[in-house]
């Protein structure tokens, strides 16, 4: 009878067995339709989703958040137990709301600019400028989550001709040169600036030999495909998002997240300076300096010297229109280099 069975439910329970083990042993069909009845209503909840494309109006496009629903099964058995020491025929099943870890609100305040970089390059030849522009292409639409570090030379490639880069002046061994991938270095700082003002935490970052003519000392970017990357890591809590993009004249990187908390100055700071050295006269039998419509013996002036410095870069913090925080992120030393002047054999 069920007053006996629900007796002998009370006994366990006073014996210290829990409500679900006392009514299954006592009800023995009981848990399969708990079962399938929890497993009808349990719903995990969706996390708002966020598509970032940074070609488009808008570039930010925002999922809502679903709840999910998880049924209380420890009240749900009480609530059986209840029931039928009641009489009741039906009730109400404890259901309880799961909110979504990732609202639609949270993804919205994570598209502000946070800050935007931008270098000129207008007086690059064409094949530079399109290793620059290939270069940003790569990293334009780059989503950054919590915690994720970025590498420049993962998101870019090998600089190859296959990987559809030109030839143009690159710097080795302090002196210029020409190879494939010339001015993806203006790329990587344009990028690197951009990440330093929207306060990232910097994991690598190293200098030219040479002092950067598009930046400040301290504030370049070297890259290459071997050891030398741009690495920064992503620190806000929230996702952050890269967009590039070029004009004729100028190449920019933003970067989008949540506000920035603090407005970020940059400075650099000469330290030491050196002579500059000699020119150099070289023959330019091959007219690699422009030398064809001279007259045999004359010379034209190709580059001026340049000193060899050491410089600090500073970022400056300011909060509310005050000055909070002034860091050193960088000591280097860049090396001299000789002018060139080349004569018409």
């Amino acid at each position: 009878p069920l007053s006996e069975k629900l007796a002998y439910v009370y006994k366990n329970l006073s014996n210290g067995h829990d409500i679900k083990s006392a009514l299954s042993y006592t009800f023995p069909a009981l848990k399969a339709k708990v079962d399938e009845f929890i497993d009808k209503v349990n719903a995990s909840p969706v996390d708002a989703g966020i598509t970032f494309r940074p070609y488009e109006k808008p570039m930010f496009t925002i999922a809502r958040e679903k709840s999910g629903y998880e049924v209380n099964e420890t009240k749900l058995y009480y609530d059986i137990y209840a029931a039928l020491k009641d009489g009741v025929v039906s009730f109400s099943a404890p259901v309880e709301e799961v909110k979504a870890g990732v609202t639609a609100e949270d993804l919205t305040a994570c598209t502000r600019l946070r800050s935007t970089f931008s270098t000129d390059y207008s007086s690059s030849g064409e094949n530079r400028k399109h290793n620059i522009r290939l270069a940003l292409s790569r990293i334009n639409g780059v989503r950054i989550d919590p915690g994720e570090e970025f590498s420049f030379n993962r998101a870019v490639g090998r600089r190859t001709a296959a990987n559809g880069f030109t030839e143009a002046k690159i710097i080795v061994d302090g002196d210029y040169t020409d190879g494939v991938g010339g001015g993806v270095c203006q790329a990587s700082t344009t990028l690197y600036n951009a990440a330093l003002l929207s306060g990232l935490k910097i994991t690598q970052a190293r200098p030219h030999s040479l002092p950067p003519l598009y930046v400040p000392p301290s504030f370049d970017a070297m890259v290459n495909s071997g050891s030398s990357d741009l690495r920064f890591v992503n620190d806000t809590g929230m996702p952050v998002f890269i967009r590039t993009y070029c004009t004729q004249t100028k190449a920019t990187a933003e970067i989008y997240g949540l506000k920035n908390e603090y407005e970020i100055v940059r400075k650099s700071e000469i330290v030491s300076k050196g002579e500059i050295p000699a020119d150099r006269t070289v023959s330019d039998s091959e007219n690699r300096y422009g030398t064809a419509g001279l007259q045999s013996g004359e010379s034209k002036r190709v580059s001026y010297g340049t000193a060899a410095i050491g410089s600090e870069g500073y970022l400056y913090f300011y909060k509310n229109g005050k000055l909070v925080e002034k860091r050193l992120i960088r000591r280097d030393v860049y090396r001299s280099r000789a002018g060139i002047i080349a004569v018409k054999p």
